[in-house]
């Protein structure tokens, strides 16, 4: 995804203090990170999975490291950053709820962005037998559907706080009816 079409990265470093030590978990080439260090001044570290990001956020002067996040953060002590971004990242996971404690034990916050499924035009173009995502045809990797209910519900049972939520549609927030009129979602949350 382009960057300009990334509607959580506004989001995002609106919520990122200066200063902050950030942890991006699905770095990718980096783009937010590089974006986070110009604009706040912060501590990056980054992990990505693919070899071509990795290289490309390293080009980019940043301190990313190859990995697989569902392995587990081992390299990371409890608490070591104050944020940890997975933008973007949940709906692709094989195994989110295991990403989504080693978030929480190695930062005091997780900052968590998704397409939100629930969204309407989605919804309509699913009624409508276009699908929910990618084609059979595409060659990407399959994506999970998440809607905004869901991910309340996924946070809560694993006693995490949601301390902050942004909802955007194009590039406008949302403040009514998030769950059927915006299309990415970011939240902010906290063990509770």
């Amino acid at each position: 995804m382009a960057n300009e079409k990334r509607l959580d990265f506004d989001a995002i470093a609106d919520i990122v203090p200066t200063g902050a030590r950030v942890l991006d978990l699905g770095c990718g080439d980096g783009s937010l990170l590089a974006r986070l260090v110009e604009q706040k001044q912060i501590e990056a570290r980054g992990v990505e999975i693919s070899e071509t990001k990795v290289r490309a956020a390293i080009a980019r002067g940043l301190s990313v490291r190859h990995g697989n996040i569902e392995d587990g953060l081992a390299d990371y002590r409890d608490g070591a950053f104050e944020y940890v971004i997975l933008s973007q990242t949940l709906a692709y996971l094989n195994q989110p709820e295991p990403v989504f404690r080693e978030m929480l034990r190695v930062g005091q916050r997780a900052i968590i962005s998704f397409d939100n499924a629930g969204y309407w035009r989605d919804r309509l173009r699913a009624l409508f037998g276009k699908g929910m995502g990618n084609t059979l045809c595409s060659g990407e990797q399959r994506v999970r559907a998440i809607t905004l209910d869901q991910f309340k519900g996924f946070s809560g049972q694993l006693n995490a706080r949601i301390e902050n939520a942004v909802f955007v549609s194009g590039r406008r927030p949302v403040y009514f009816l998030p769950a059927l009129r915006a299309n990415v979602a970011v939240y902010v949350l906290k063990k509770a």
